[in-house]
């Protein structure tokens, strides 16, 4: 026997009730922002200074002190703004998700929940995708550039690094799964109470 249109099957996250379906995007919100916050910590106290042999003059070699920063690669800054601003958003959500239910003007909330969350996946993922690009060549190096590696002689900035990646890159499947939760709460319409019997 075939479903009648009005009768569709509903799974997943819209068959949930509103209460839990409320209660499940606030738990990734939150752990989206842990996420996103952990990631601008880790990498903005990343650094590492360490004397290294830069020249050899007959058999005396010549030392200096170098220090790895990310403020020293714009694409680790930029990583740094990105997750902060997304921590910032998270956070902004959150607290309107538990004190703001009153502030939506027109119907507009959802609309403009659905758009900042896209706008922030967008800014997450551009940030860890230029950072995960200089982690790589930070590694490995490129031989065609004549670009050493530096991982060898720095490895706890890149480990340091490696842990704000990964955060990040969590982030940012988190916020991608809030953003399609964002939009199916836009567009699904809420069901009318059929209990109600009118005499």
């Amino acid at each position: 026997m075939a479903l009648q249109s009005e009768d569709k099957l509903e799974v997943g996250y819209c068959s949930l009730q509103p209460k839990t379906r409320k209660l499940v995007l606030l738990m990734l919100r939150v752990l989206a922002f842990f996420a996103t916050a952990a990631a601008t910590v880790v990498m903005g106290l990343n650094k590492e200074t360490k004397t290294l042999v830069v020249a050899t003059v007959g058999s005396t070699p010549i030392k200096a002190s170098l220090t790895a920063k990310f403020q020293h690669t714009p694409a680790f800054v930029f990583f740094v703004i990105a997750n902060g601003l997304a921590s910032i958003h998270n956070l902004v959500m959150i607290m309107g998700d538990l004190f703001g239910q009153k502030l939506d003007y027109k119907g507009l909330r959802l609309a403009m929940i659905a758009i900042l969350d896209m706008m922030t996946v967008a800014l997450v993922s551009g940030g860890v995708s230029a950072a995960a690009f200089m982690a790589e060549l930070g590694k490995n190096g490129n031989s065609h550039a004549r670009w050493n590696k530096i991982c060898d002689k720095f490895e706890t900035f890149c480990d340091h690094g490696g842990g704000a990646l990964i955060a990040s890159f969590a982030g940012l499947i988190l916020m991608l799964i809030i953003s399609v939760m964002s939009i199916i709460k836009l567009l699904v319409k809420p069901k009318p109470d059929s209990t109600i019997v009118v005499p």
